[in-house]
């Protein structure tokens, strides 16, 4: 019943449905059509994509304030111990000993005390002497035998306070130095002369620490010395004050001295007398870039011309920062001669007035006078590379009582006699160091005089290089090369009143080598080859150098 009921429904409702009427389209192709798939092409190789989405990363923060209402108590902490590197061990006491060819020997021993900030103390001994013959072949043959002997002792103490240092030095230096002529046809009994100077010199030292610029600091020092009893002496003050004045620098030296000579009652000789007072002011400007240093030194001197001012110029320039340095000006220099300071370059000076023992002649005093010297100037420095750094400088003035030595003989030997004249003189210096790698160092050194007038016993030109090789700080080989140039020598005979000619000393070349060996850090040893190429030629006129000779020896530090 339901059924039909449905099939009436749907008969009626399809009588409503309105069909689609849709009309035939004619199409007319005119040409000829042909189908065709257009060829396809890679636009892009490689896609991209870009991802334009942004993301809101901002956050926002509230502060509560409450309370939690706890009881509980933090532990507070202690404070961190730094603790510093283990320091190097220090050994106090160094011991040295050597022996060579030439009957040489030498020894050392060297004590320091430990590390410490307030007081430091330390003894220092040196002892070297050789032996050896020189033959000359002459009309008739003989042989010198020379001897010499170096003997050194220096004591120290250094005391560091809050705003102070104090220091303190005693020094003793003796030298011998003997030549034994033995010619039987002349003298078959003659033994020689010593030579020998016996120097002490007790110097303090008082060094303000004062840090503020404004404040007046001072570097003082006074000393006593003595030469063979006596025979000679100096009394020395000198203070160099600084101090910030209005954003400049001053510095003021002063300096007094006392030169006696001959002043042992035993001497038959006049004693002497001879006082010096030095007075520089200087300050230190910058104009234009340049760094100037001005100065006058202001000069009393009791002998010859007793006043003296002499202007003190320098300007330095940095062109390029720490790589090229460029400075120069005018400059003075002083030196006044002793007996020590003539025995130090030439051990063979007539010494009579020391207090020595000498056989008859004619006694032969040296004249002890100040040399001054007055130049322009100019220098440089230049950085080349990385540990590569060359200095030179060039210097012209003149100079006043330059010093040479003349061989003077007094009837029963010939020794040396200072002697003065003035010269104007050129200088040319030139240094070079490079650190070639870890393992080797280059190092040279030249100097070039000329004067205009002839000077004696003074060389040229001399020179020096040196190639260390470190291997590791274990071995270490020093091979070096020096030479001297030829040298004018004049000799006069006072008994007859004969001058010999002027006579060339031919110049020196010295091959050195030095080997060193570090066992443990408390053990070493040496080895030292000098004179290579065995050169035998005079020093000083009548007085040649010792040949090829070697040295070994060990060195103990505990």
């Amino acid at each position: 019943m339901k059924l039909n009921k449905i099939i009436a429904v749907l008969l009626l409702s399809t009588t409503q449905l309105l069909a689609q009427d849709i009309g035939t389209t004619e199409v007319k192709v005119m040409e000829g059509f042909k189908p065709t798939i257009p060829e396809a092409s890679r636009l892009n190789e490689k896609a991209t994509f870009a991802d334009t989405t942004k993301k809101d990363r901002t956050q926002e923060y509230a502060v509560i304030a409450t309370d939690l209402k706890s009881d509980y108590k933090t532990r507070s902490l202690k404070a961190a111990k730094v603790k510093a590197d283990k320091i190097p061990q220090l050994y106090g006491t160094k011991v040295g000993v050597a022996f060579g060819n030439a009957f040489t020997t030498k020894a050392s021993i060297v004590h320091n005390s430990k590390r410490s900030k307030t007081l430091s103390y330390g003894i220092l001994l040196n002892h070297f002497a050789n032996k050896y013959d020189v033959d000359y072949v002459t009309s008739t043959k003989f042989s010198n035998t020379a001897k010499n002997s170096k003997n050194t002792i220096h004591l120290y103490g250094k005391k560091i306070s809050v705003s102070h240092i104090f220091m303190v030095n005693l020094d003793y230096d003796r030298r011998t130095a003997n030549w034994i002529e033995q010619n039987p046809a002349l003298n078959p009994d003659y033994r020689g002369i010593v030579n020998r100077f016996a120097y002490t010199k007790l110097s303090l030292s008082h060094i303000s620490k004062e840090l503020a610029a404004d404040k007046l600091k001072h570097h003082t020092t006074f000393f006593v010395s003595d030469l063979n009893e006596l025979s000679e002496n100096q009394i020395h003050l000198s203070t160099n004050l600084s101090k910030t004045i209005k954003g400049l620098p001053f510095a003021l030296e002063i300096e007094l001295n006392d030169y006696l000579n001959y002043n042992n009652p035993d001497t038959r000789f006049e004693s002497t007398s001879v006082q010096s007072l030095h007075f520089s002011p200087s300050t230190a400007i910058t104009k234009y870039g340049v760094d100037f240093d001005l100065g006058l030194d202001f000069r009393y001197l009791s002998e010859d011309t007793p006043f003296g001012i002499f202007p003190q110029i320098k300007a330095t320039k940095e062109l390029v920062k720490d790589v090229l340095l460029v400075y120069g000006g005018l400059r003075h220099s002083e030196q006044r001669h002793t007996l020590k300071s003539l025995s130090d370059e030439n051990p063979y000076v007539h010494s009579y007035g020391a207090n020595q023992s000498i056989l008859s002649g004619i006694t032969i005093l040296q004249n002890l006078l100040t040399t001054d010297t007055d130049e322009l100037y100019v220098a440089m420095r230049n950085v080349l590379g990385k540990g590569e750094v060359f200095e030179g400088s060039v210097a012209y003035g003149t100079v006043n009582n330059f010093a040479h030595f003349l061989g003077v003989a007094n009837g029963d030997y010939s020794r040396f006699l200072v002697d003065y004249i003035d010269v104007k003189q050129l200088h040319v210096n030139a240094n070079y160091d490079r650190k070639i790698n870890t393992i080797i160092s280059l190092n040279a050194t030249a100097d070039y005089y000329k004067w205009d007038k002839e000077v004696y016993h003074k060389p040229n030109f001399t020179c020096a290089i040196s190639a260390p090789v470190n291997l590791r700080n274990k071995i270490k080989v020093i091979p070096s090369l020096s030479y001297m140039g030829s040298r004018m020598a004049r000799y006069e005979n006072l008994l007859v009143s004969e001058l010999v000619m002027p006579a060339v000393l031919p110049a020196q070349i010295h091959a050195n080598l030095g080997v060193y060996y570090n066992y443990t850090k408390n053990i070493s040893a040496y080895l030292q080859l000098n004179n290579l190429t065995d050169s035998k030629q005079d020093m000083w006129r009548g007085y040649r150098e010792v040949g090829f000779n070697g040295l070994f020896g060990l060195n103990y530090s505990f």
